[in-house]
């Protein structure tokens, strides 16, 4: 596998924790068991992985989520930036139902990356909020609760790509336009004069 092909699949092996090689293909769908094998191979003589053998079915644990299989490679901005999407629509492909911080910490950037990303997709109908952080209440109340999304429409595993007015899906080759906001109009019921203050003595 090349290097970007190994880096998705340590990047699914880390967002599953608990895998069978075939879930590892399932999910970034651009490589082969055979491959997947010799990469779990050197994970697990490097300790970040375990293997678990139940009779015939096996499957791997993460033991060390932060160990890096290879050096980071020097990129331009403008391809960190793609990259950096790239793992964030695979993270949620992955784990379907997420929170900002979530799709954060396993795809390695930002919370204010990933909340940028996650209102674009949203806007273009990709995905949809579940359960909205409480805007009300102590900063304690408040604690711990975030937005949670789900994905609503997983066209593939090329990640949509953001312009002027939506995304291009290059997985199925459009152009999916935002949608409209819909504002709605708020109505205030006439009163009469002198009815705010009708008081029965």
């Amino acid at each position: 596998m090349s290097r970007p092909q190994l880096q998705d699949a340590w990047q699914a092996m880390r967002i599953l924790k608990t895998f069978s090689l075939q879930q590892v293909r399932d999910a970034i769908e651009h490589t082969t068991l055979d491959s997947l094998k010799a990469f779990a191979k050197r994970l697990i003589a490097a300790k970040a992985i375990a293997e678990n053998v139940d009779y015939e079915h096996i499957t791997y644990t993460v033991l060390n989520a932060q160990y890096k299989p290879f050096k980071q490679v020097n990129n331009s901005d403008a391809k960190q930036k793609n990259s950096g999407r790239q793992r964030m629509w695979q993270s949620m492909r992955i784990l379907n139902e997420f929170d900002a911080g979530q799709v954060a910490s396993t795809a390695d950037i930002s919370v204010a990356s990933a909340r940028s990303y996650i209102s674009i997709l949203k806007k273009a109908g990709y995905i949809f909020v579940v359960k909205s952080a409480p805007r009300t209440g102590s900063v304690i109340e408040r604690a711990g609760e975030t937005t949670i999304y789900r994905m609503l429409k997983n066209t593939g595993p090329k990640r949509p790509v953001p312009k002027a007015t939506g995304v291009f899906d290059p997985n199925t080759n459009e152009l999916v336009e935002f949608n409209a906001v819909q504002r709605k109009t708020v109505k205030i019921a006439p009163v009469t004069l002198g009815e705010a203050h009708d008081f029965n003595n």
